[in-house]
C-alpha cells in the first residue's frame, strides 16, 4: 500500500514539473517576441542577432521582398529598409497566442505599426506575424518568421 501511495506522489510530482516548465517555457517565449518587437522598434537590428536563427539557409517573410534566405541577408535587407525612416514602432496587440509541441514552438500575434520616413510622411497599419522556434542548447530562438498586412478591402 505505501509502495502505490508513493507512486502516486511521485507521479503527481512529476506531472506539476511538467506543467511548470511548460509555463516557463511559454513564458521565455513569450518575453523573445516582445524583446524582437522592442529590438524591430529600436531599429536595433543587431540585437535580434540572440533572437534569430542566424542558419544560412533560414527563410523569412517580411513586407517586402518576397523573402530573405539567411538572416545576414535579412538583416542587410532590413538595415536598407531602416536606412530611409526616421522612426518605426510595433506594438504587439493583446491576442499573442503560444502552441508548443516539444523543442518547437510557434506564436501568432497581430500589431499596430507606424513607419516615419525621413522627409516626414508617416504610414501606419495593422498587421499580422507569425513566429516559429526552436528550443535549442536550452534556448528559445525564432527558426522562421511571416509578417503580412492585411490587403485592403
Amino acid at each position: 500500500m505505501r509502495r502505490a501511495i508513493c507512486i502516486a506522489v511521485f507521479g503527481t510530482l512529476l506531472l506539476a514539473a511538467s506543467a511548470f516548465a511548460a509555463d516557463a517555457d511559454e513564458q521565455t517565449i513569450r518575453s523573445t517576441i516582445i524583446k524582437a518587437t522592442e529590438n524591430w522598434s529600436a531599429m536595433n537590428v543587431d540585437a535580434n542577432d540572440a533572437i534569430y536563427a542566424t542558419d544560412a539557409k533560414a527563410v523569412w517573410y517580411d513586407i517586402a521582398p518576397m523573402q530573405y534566405v539567411g538572416w545576414s541577408a535579412y538583416k542587410e535587407g532590413v538595415k536598407k529598409l531602416f536606412a530611409g525612416l526616421d522612426g518605426l514602432s510595433f506594438k504587439l496587440n493583446d491576442d499573442l497566442a503560444v502552441q508548443r509541441r516539444g523543442k518547437v514552438a510557434w506564436v501568432t500575434y497581430t500589431f499596430t505599426a507606424e513607419l516615419r520616413q525621413k522627409g516626414g510622411k508617416v504610414d501606419r497599419g495593422e498587421g499580422r506575424g507569425t513566429d516559429i522556434l526552436e528550443k535549442r542548447s536550452g534556448k528559445w530562438v525564432i527558426v522562421h518568421e511571416h509578417v503580412s498586412f492585411p490587403a485592403p478591402m
